[in-house]
């Protein structure tokens, strides 16, 4: 059998877990970045880096003759303004696998997709509301992904993540700098996912997920932002900043940051247990969190 390819559009923080794991599985991998400077941090998973920038469509051209097994298309909408997104990216990076499709297409959206929740439980089949530009911009690029897949068959995957975190993801930097802004009402739900997780749930998504479905993937507790502050708080031995009004730091953000801080949503890994037979390592941060912190050597 001949050796499995996978090719990673994207390779920001989820992207180098997820290259140096498929390596690990003795998958060959290429990585892109559109800063050649990343070149040695990427290679250093034992992938292999490629320049590509999915608004410049030619450079996706080497990369759809490789004929890939899996394409991970973690590129998010481009901002071309304040909270002004463009999806020409993901209409290029689709295209040019459209004409010899790999196996698997799997594209990393985000729960902004559902917009505030109010604390309601939310799953793959809760309603789309996007708050946020960015949100909004998520939503149409799973919406250019489902359409190539009901016109052509196209065999993507939609995988939606709320707040990723692992070690380089904390709020360790900002509670120590002074720079984190605690809200003064935060019993909002916030769910989260540790990004070894998530790369098990993107893999399973390739290899285990159906054709044009989407998975929600997330870990099994939820928790408020406040319970969040304070377990990272008190795991550094840090006060937690004093709290402020919701308004007093919704200009500081802009839209597209203060929406994923005020989601207030509790998701569902259902489908991502039953379907993608993926238990999470890390079942909620009280887990994960100091698993991760310890990998920073914080604690």
């Amino acid at each position: 059998m001949s050796q499995q390819r996978a090719v990673i559009v994207g390779c920001g923080y989820v992207g180098l877990f997820l290259a140096r794991r498929l390596v690990s599985d003795g998958v060959e991998v290429r990585a892109t970045t559109r800063t050649p400077e990343r070149y040695p941090e990427i290679e250093e998973t034992g992938a292999h880096a490629v320049f590509a920038e999915v608004m410049e469509p030619g450079t996706l051209v080497s990369l759809a003759a490789w004929e890939p097994h899996v394409v991970f298309d973690l590129v998010r909408p481009q901002a071309i303004g304040p909270e002004r997104y463009s999806v020409w990216g993901t209409m290029n990076v689709a295209s040019a696998f459209a004409e010899y499709p790999p196996e698997a297409v799997v594209y990393l959206s985000s729960t902004s997709v559902y917009g505030r929740r109010d604390g309601g439980w939310t799953d793959e089949t809760s309603e789309l509301a996007p708050t946020s530009p960015l949100g909004e911009a998520r939503l149409e690029s799973e919406r250019v992904y489902q359409q190539i897949h009901r016109e052509h068959d196209f065999p993507v995957r939609i995988c939606r993540a709320p707040g990723i975190y692992g070690p380089g993801r904390t709020l360790r930097q900002r509670l120590e700098s002074g720079a984190y802004r605690r809200i003064h009402d935060e019993e909002l739900w916030v769910s989260r996912i540790h990004v070894e997780d998530l790369v098990d749930g993107l893999i399973a998504a390739w290899k285990k997920g159906k054709s044009g479905e989407v998975y929600l993937l997330c870990d099994d507790e939820p928790v408020t932002s406040e319970e969040y502050a304070q377990l990272t708080a008190s795991l550094l031995a840090l006060p937690l900043p004093p709290a402020v009004d919701r308004e007093d730091i919704r200009h500081d953000l802009g839209t597209s940051a203060f929406e994923r801080r005020v989601g207030d949503r509790r998701c569902s890994n259902r489908r991502m247990r039953e379907e993608l037979g993926v238990i999470p390592r890390y079942p909620s941060v009280r887990e994960g969190l100091p698993s991760a912190l310890r990998a920073e050597g914080a604690i």
